[in-house]
């Protein structure tokens, strides 16, 4: 993989500002060109302990927010896409943790510089937390007894033109490669439309990009964020997807969904 212009930021415990003083706890990178942003923190908290000996920390709630840091990566990683966005997202930050301000650096594979950067930056265990399925309902069609033999599961691709990853927890067979993957749109219009265009984008490149004359589909299977979202947003995002040979299914047709899976999948 060739190396792209990728940001980091470093995740730090600083109880004082006044002080400054501070100890590593994370890294964070960005690499807009690849679509990747990603937080990795540490499963303990022995540097801290050494750092500020002798003084009352809250370690449960340095935990929490180690925590809500890598989940809202996760979830609102379409609202990263420049440096000015890790800005922001540090701006936000009004407790005990901080953000450094981001550094560039060149990125060949984001997992990799990531991993050695936490080694490097941080260092022992970095958390490993399970996590819950994007959709529960989904994963539970995909593990049944039936199914598992005829599905690939943690399955990567590159897309085509933009050479960038795309990890998909499902994929099978039926004359094509499908790959399927839940996504969480957000309820606010002009984050819920960039997701879709992003999404869209891959669609269409894989649907026009085959691989070893293997022909590829995109399934996404959609759900929203919030209960409550304008009316017209599932309509405009189906609109965004299926226009890019994208394939949507939504939450609600899981059921309908998984019996052509059981039918066709091999």
């Amino acid at each position: 993989m060739s190396a792209t212009k990728g940001y980091y930021s470093v995740i730090q415990y600083c109880p004082d500002r006044s002080r400054m003083e501070a100890a590593n706890i994370g890294v964070m990178l960005l690499c807009p060109d690849l679509g990747f942003v990603k937080a990795r923190t540490a499963a303990g908290n022995d540097r801290i302990r050494r750092y500020f000996r002798g003084q009352a920390i809250d370690l449960a709630r340095v935990n929490a927010a180690k925590r809500a840091i890598e989940r809202r990566v996760e979830i609102d990683r379409e609202s990263f896409q420049t440096p000015d966005d890790l800005i922001r997202f540090m701006n936000t930050r009004g407790n005990d943790i901080l953000l450094t301000p981001p550094r560039p650096m060149k990125v060949g594979d984001p997992d990799a510089e990531l991993a050695a950067m936490f080694d490097e930056l941080v260092g022992g265990r970095a958390r490993r937390e399970r996590r819950e399925p994007e959709i529960p309902a989904l994963d539970q069609v995909f593990r049944r007894d039936s199914l598992q033999s005829r599905v690939l599961f943690d399955y990567q691709v590159s897309v085509p033109v933009l050479r960038r990853p795309l990890r998909v927890p499902y994929a099978f067979r039926n004359g094509v490669l499908n790959l399927v993957k839940p996504q969480r749109f957000p309820a606010e219009e002009s984050r819920a439309t960039s997701a879709a265009m992003r999404l869209a984008s891959e669609g269409e490149l894989l649907h026009r990009h085959p691989e070893n004359g293997e022909h590829r589909q995109l399934i996404i299977v959609s759900a929203f964020e919030a209960a409550v979202v304008p009316s017209d947003l599932p309509t405009r995002v189906d609109s965004v997807l299926s226009e890019f040979h994208t394939r949507i299914v939504h939450e609600s047709e899981i059921e309908k969904f998984a019996a052509e899976v059981e039918q066709q999948a091999h």
